[in-house]
């Protein structure tokens, strides 16, 4: 048995991965990310990311009914926008998390309105960020032309760059052969 620290392994995980995590970490529900849920409901949907200054961004359409909750019904207005939202990757350990997200543009102040009022009555649904384990990404492997399996014991992310086509996590790891 080995058993060895890596030194400054690299991943880049390219736009279109980016994509498929970020919405199968948030949008959960029948494809939506639900800020709120009930029967006054607020929630995004159809998002399509992109990487810019640093940050993830994402355009996505909100759908919400405001209101008041009575006698399982919402008693208020149904409002639609389209919004963008922004997030910085962020290392730790093991995981890779979306952090700092911020609402950079709704299409109109109505919507706007229901954001504010939803992160300052619920504590920022925002806040829910991506999280993904690395551990999770790198799997056991086979030497080729060998029975030995190479597995990753334990990661430690040491720098996160989000550049326009893709994510690259520097991380240092340690390596098991069997």
């Amino acid at each position: 048995m080995i058993s060895r620290p890596s030194e400054a392994s690299e991943l880049a995980i390219g736009r279109s991965a980016v994509q498929a995590i970020v919405a199968s970490a948030l949008f959960k529900d029948q494809r939506r990310w639900y800020l709120t849920k009930g029967d006054c409901y607020a929630y995004l949907e159809n998002p399509k990311i992109s990487l810019a200054n640093g940050r993830l961004v994402m355009n996505a359409h909100l759908s919400s009914r405001v209101g008041v909750e009575v006698g399982g019904s919402c008693v208020g207005t149904g409002l639609a926008s389209d919004v963008q939202l922004s997030g910085k990757f962020m290392g730790s350990g093991s995981q890779l998390t979306l952090q700092d997200i911020k609402i950079d543009n709704v299409a109109d102040d109505a919507n706007r309105q229901v954001l504010d009022l939803l992160q300052s009555a619920a504590g920022s649904p925002l806040s829910r960020a991506v999280n993904v384990d690395l551990m999770q990404l790198l799997k056991p492997a086979i030497v080729p032309g060998t029975d030995i399996k190479v597995s990753v014991t334990s990661v430690a992310v040491a720098e996160v760059v989000t550049e326009p086509q893709s994510v690259t996590v520097h991380f240092d790891a340690k390596l098991r052969a069997d």
